[in-house]
């Protein structure tokens, strides 16, 4: 058997060989595939009989496994298909095996692909064996077999109409069978390109199924497929309205899905693009309104975002022509669904819309979108599991409609909105609620019904309970311009009913920007406020500035066991409110001073003081607490009483204003100065509370003031605020009515207070467990000598020398006594003031005192600053005669030893060269007469000490006698232009230039000029009193008047010869007509007498009497007598007289005269003319008229 079976296989396998045999090749022409070039086989009787019934089961399988390859590349003759099919079609049969009924269509698979173009009507029959054959298990092979048939969908040709309904019928086994993928794309072409061929219902039946398995596909694959089924329907087919609703429904869901969200988006734009386009949008709108879908909420989700997309998102179709307000009614009920993910889509949807179209949208529009907001709003507040970028989205909507709202281009009801953004404030940003108290601010005003009562609850909501400072801040803004607009009218029922309840605990606020808001909002309300309310702000800033500056904590216990307790500063920011609050209480102050009532300017007055006290009580060290002790200080130092006692402040400008209702004086009316009662002005006499009626001037002790003024120079520690009241308190105390209307002691405790200081600073060591002023000092510049602060108190101490009436001998004592040590110091230049004001002041204390200020005086170098300060106090001592008047030849030397240093012209300015010779000349004059000869030898030296050795030959005393000298000396008075001689180039220094050399010269000229006045006076002056001019008699000023002058040079004096105004012609007695009449008017009046007397009588009686009046002249200055003997100008009384014309033009005189007629010359001389002779001092000219006698 086996060997016949091996015959038979070999036989078998030859004739298969022989079968497929090469052959001459026929080229086939026919078939859509165009020219086919495959060789041709032929289709023997043999191999029919292989496949065909009659050969057993195995070779036939055996035989189509071979045949199937072959068939399939391979070309068949004519009419080989029909019978290759009649051979095989048993095998299809269901009740044939599984494996010969696949081997069986796989072969048919393969006699299609080989012999496709030459099938014809062998496809209709194909395509029926395919349709017909319902065994389960071949659905594969089928389906292999039918994309093979129709070129895998896309060419259905002799079977077109029977396609549509076979795929409908097999698709539910295709995709039960899980071919779902493969029969998807398979569908995707028959509908691609065969889509004519397909009827309505078919293809409503092909979405139906393509949308369920799409909903229930559980892999990505499916889901892909059966959108690009669906995709196909849309763009080559006409989907049928009856599947529109699950088509929506299904696209819905999908967009959910992350993958296919574009693909979704796309194949429903281009729904939307269709006929079809509104009918989905209504189609979507009636899922949302749909109540059975509420749960539904991925299908919510989608038809939202599809309305909206396509309405007015980035894709928007623009073929529809539909308003948000059509389809917003939908969103709001999809809303009640309470999904998040919905609210979350419609958030994002509206969001869009607003931000895209809010400008242009209606008011239905906004009332709509008003509606959805406040149902989002109800939705976060009763869903405590809301997502953040829920929230997040639903204020980025609120905000976006309030720049609408800002912007003026929200055209909804802003009741509503603000509403929403009221009942969410808690979560929304400050500038939504910043936005929201503006819009509520503008129904607050007495149009309104109970807006007093809103404008509490706006205070309460957004002050009282918010934390955010921004918002409680324009609460406050709100506050106070209601108050500036109604407070004229309802400034008592603001107060009683929102300021008090609400800022009368603002000093315990932690929040310090709110308190210095609130701060500045009450004085701003005190300013303007005139009622006992006033009062009670007041009280609420005390409760302000009376909160703790710095913080005190406990360091390391000593050794004794006991922990000390040290001061540590606040951090200034927490003090702005407190800063605020003085700044406004000294505004309040200086406003409330010139108004009634004026027990409101007492009580700040009282607030201020205390204030500071409180300040030294507690050792504030803040820089911020610095600053408000300057601006207390300040206020309180700028204070002036006029003489009626009234307080007042300087304006902008400077000048002072007193008030009519306040006083400094705080004395009791018993005390001589009563407390007057005044009338108001007329402006004020309506706000008096009993018009007509007086009102009581009010009393500001200014003591109060004056004693916080102590305390900072006790206790203060900051140079800028102790600086501060240093350089007003001098101005201060030049108001003496304000000063003084305090208690006295007061003054008496300043001066002592300022010796202390001085005397403290002149210790060079401290004590022990004690630091100096400097020493304690804070901020005070890098290099911070004591002179710095000594420059600030002695000026204090001077002005306090006007205050000698209020002080003891002790104080007055040690304020001399402390000026005096500070002659040594770098102030000393203002002490030598001070001493000048103390010498006029309290001259029974200096007299004891200034002794030792001349020798302090006369340790001090002679520097430019202290020249004029020491000149003008040694001046003004000259004209002082009591504190002198037991002056010993030790003060006076000490008086020239501090001057004769300044007499250097080329260290000092020529002022404080000609002022020391000036001082040098006085003195010596007043020097007593038994002191003058001991100082001329000392004066002398001192004074060519500052001139060249080759000058002093010129400048000598004795050469004023020698005739050599007198003609230099008068050629150099009488010509200022002639240079004297030049001093040598190494005295002159570095300098060689023409105008350094001139002025040198210049220099010494004038020194020369006043060193020669000086010993000029000392050798007139050194035995003899000053006399002055002596003064002319009337008859010599008869004789004289009308006459001619001239002065001529005599050494060092000055002659003056002035004639009588007589006329030339002479009378025979030789006397000139003024005298003849003089002389006619005595014998008158002698002739009525009865022993009249003679002319002769009469000449030798006046003759007498100026002899006597000479005689006494020569003993009050014999040195004048000796000068006036010596000088070479004037002829003896025993030499000849000499015939002269005078420049007068009198005649010419007899040069023999007798002893008579001596005498009438005498008389005529007397008559005609005096001689007058001038004297010329250092510094001071006087002209000394003399008669002189004719030869």
């Amino acid at each position: 058997m086996a060997k016949q079976g091996g015959k038979e296989s070999t036989t078998l396998k030859d004739k298969v060989k022989q079968l497929f045999r090469p052959k001459p090749s026929r080229v086939v022409t026919s078939g859509i595939h165009g020219k086919d070039t495959r060789e041709e086989i032929t289709c023997t009787p043999e191999l029919l009989k292989e496949i065909g019934p009659e050969s057993p089961l195995n070779n036939r399988l055996k035989a189509l496994r071979e045949f199937g390859d072959i068939v399939a590349s391979r070309l068949l003759e004519d009419n080989a298909v029909e019978a290759l099919w009649l051979n095989i079609s048993d095998l299809l049969d269901p009740q044939a095996s599984a494996e010969a009924r696949h081997i069986a269509l796989r072969f048919v698979q393969s006699l299609i692909l080989g012999q496709y173009d030459r099938l014809g009507i062998m496809r209709a029959h194909f395509f029926r064996v395919v349709r017909h054959h319902q065994v389960f298990e071949d659905i594969p092979e089928r389906l292999e077999v039918f994309k093979a048939l129709s070129d895998n969908g896309k060419d259905i040709t002799n079977f077109e109409e029977e396609t549509g309904p076979f795929l409908l019928e097999w698709m539910p086994d295709a995709v039960s069978y899980g071919r779902t993928f493969e029969f998807m794309t398979l569908m995707v072409n028959v509908i691609k390109f065969n889509s004519s061929f397909l009827d309505e219902e078919i293809v409503a039946g092909l979405v139906r199924h393509t949308c369920n398995v799409c909903n229930q596909a559980n892999s990505e694959e499916e889901i892909e497929a059966s959108l690009r089924v669906l995709d196909a329907v849309v763009c080559y087919s006409c989907l049928p309205s009856e599947s529109l609703y699950q088509f929506i429904t299904t696209l819905c869901r999908t967009i959910n899905v992350d993958k296919f969200c574009q693909t979704s988006w796309k194949l429903m734009r281009n729904l939307l693009g269709t006929h079809l386009g509104h009918s989905s949008i209504y189609t979507m709108c009636t899922i949302l309104q749909d109540s059975h879908n509420r749960s539904d909420h991925q299908l919510l989700r989608g038809a939202v975002f599809y309305v909206g997309m396509s309405l007015w998102g980035a894709g928007r179709v623009n073929s529809l022509r539909l308003t948000p307000t059509s389809v917003l009614p939908s969103f709001l009920q999809a809303l009640s669904s309470n999904n998040p993910i919905v609210a979350y889509e419609v958030v994002l949807i509206i969001h869009r819309l607003i931000k895209k179209y809010g400008k242009d949208l209606q008011q239905v529009t906004w009332e709509i979108l008003t509606d959805i907001l406040e149902a989002l709003l109800k939705y976060i507040q009763t869903s405590p599991g809301a997502s953040e970028s829920l929230l997040m989205n639903f204020h980025s909507v609120l905000s976006t409609v309030e720049f609408l709202h800002e912007n003026k281009c929200f055209n909804g009801s802003s009741e509503r909105l603000f509403g929403i953004i009221e009942k969410f404030a808690n979560k929304r940003p400050e500038s939504s609620v910043l936005l929201l108290v503006s819009y509520r601010a503008q129904s607050i005003h007495p149009a309104k019904d109970s807006w007093i009562l809103n404008l509490q609850n706006l205070m309460d909501k957004y002050f009282r309970y918010e934390l955010r400072t921004p918002i409680r801040i324009k609460v406050l803004d709100v506050l106070s311009a209601v108050l500036s607009s109604t407070r004229h009218l309802y400034e008592e029922n603001l107060i009683e009913g929102v300021v008090l309840p609400q800022l009368g605990q603002i000093a315990d606020d932690p929040d310090v920007e709110v308190r210095n808001v609130a701060v500045q909002l009450l004085m701003d309300l005190a300013q303007t406020c005139n009622t006992e309310r006033c009062l009670d702000i007041l009280n609420i800033i005390e409760k302000v500035i009376s909160r703790p500056m710095d913080t005190k904590k406990p360091v390391s216990a000593t050794p004794e066991g006991a922990a000390e307790a040290k001061p540590a500063a606040v951090d200034d920011s927490q003090l702005a409110d407190i800063q605020t609050a003085v700044h406004g209480l000294i505004e309040l102050f200086q406003t409330k001073l010139y108004k009634l009532p004026s027990t409101h300017a007492c009580q700040v007055y009282d607030m201020l003081i205390g204030h500071v006290q409180s300040h030294y009580q507690h050792h504030y060290m803040a820089h911020t607490a610095c600053q408000i002790r300057l601006q207390v200080f300040t206020c309180l130092l700028h204070l002036r009483a006029d003489s009626l006692h009234r307080l007042g402040l300087p304006d902008k400008d400077g000048n002072y204003k007193f008030t009519a209702y306040i006083t400094c004086d705080a004395k009791d009316p018993g005390s001589g100065r009563s407390s007057r009662a005044t009338s108001p002005p007329s402006s004020l006499k309506a706000k008096s509370p009993t018009p007509g009626a007086t009102l009581k001037i009010s009393s500001l002790p200014f003591s109060k003031a004056f004693s916080a003024i102590l305390t900072c120079l006790s206790n203060e520690t900051e140079w800028e605020v102790l600086r501060l009241v240093l350089q007003k308190l001098t101005e201060a105390l030049q108001n003496k009515a304000l000063i003084l209307s305090g208690h006295v002691s007061s003054v008496e405790e300043l001066s002592s207070r300022l010796c202390a200081m001085i005397m403290l600073l002149s210790r060079h060591g401290p004590q022990v467990g004690q630091r100096t002023i400097l020493e304690k000092l804070q901020h005070t510049p890098k290099e911070f000598p004591r002179s710095e602060f000594q420059s600030h108190m002695y000026p204090v101490l001077t002005a306090l020398a006007t205050y000698h009436a209020h002080l003891d001998q002790l104080r007055q004592r040690e304020l001399v006594r402390c000026l005096e040590s500070g002659l040594v110091s770098k102030c000393a230049r203002q002490c030598v003031c001070a001493l000048t004001v103390c010498s006029l002041e309290m001259r029974d204390v200096m007299v004891k005192m200034l002794p030792s200020v001349l020798l302090r005086l006369s340790q001090i170098s002679a520097t430019v600053a202290m020249a004029i300060p020491v000149l003008e106090f040694l001046s003004g001592l000259i004209r002082l005669p009591h504190l002198y008047a037991n002056f010993v030849e030790e003060q006076y030397m000490s008086i020239f030893a501090i001057a004769l240093p300044y007499t250097n012209p080329f260290k000092f300015s020529q002022y404080i060269v000609a002022m020391a010779h000036h001082v040098i000349a006085m003195w010596f004059i007043r020097c007593r007469l038994p002191f003058r000869r001991s100082f001329v030898q000392y004066i002398t030296k001192g004074l060519k000490s500052n001139v060249p050795m080759e000058e002093r030959s010129v400048s000598s005393p004795s050469s004023h006698h020698s005739p050599s000298t007198q003609e230099e000396f008068r050629k150099r008075s009488a010509s200022f232009t002639e240079r004297p001689r030049r001093r040598d180039s190494r005295q002159l220094g570095t300098e060689h230039g023409p105008a350094q050399e001139e002025r040198q010269e210049t220099l010494l000229k004038v020194h020369t000029e006043l060193l020669e006045t000086c010993l000029d006076m000392m050798a007139r002056y050194t035995f003899s009193t000053c006399s002055t001019i002596p003064k002319r008699s009337p008859v010599a000023e008869f004789l004289l008047a009308g006459g001619q002058t001239m002065t001529w040079m005599l050494g060092n004096q000055l002659i003056t010869v002035t004639t009588s105004g007589g006329g030339l012609r002479m009378r025979r007695n030789g006397v000139c007509e003024k005298c003849a009449s003089l002389l006619n008017l005595e014998e008158d009046k002698q002739a009525e007498t009865k022993s009249p007397m003679s002319s002769e009588e009469y000449v030798e009686a006046e003759f007498r009497e100026r002899s006597d009046s000479a005689s006494k002249g020569t003993q009050e200055a014999p040195g004048k007598l000796e000068t006036l003997t010596a000088s070479p100008s004037i002829p003896p009384a025993d030499n000849k007289r000499e015939r002269k014309r005078s420049k007068s033009g009198g005649k010419y005189l007899s040069s023999a005269p007798t002893p008579m007629s001596l005498l009438k010359e005498e008389f005529q001389l007397f008559s005609q003319g005096l001689t007058e002779r001038a004297l010329m001092d250092g510094g001071e000219k006087g002209t000394i008229q003399e008669d002189r006698s004719g030869e």
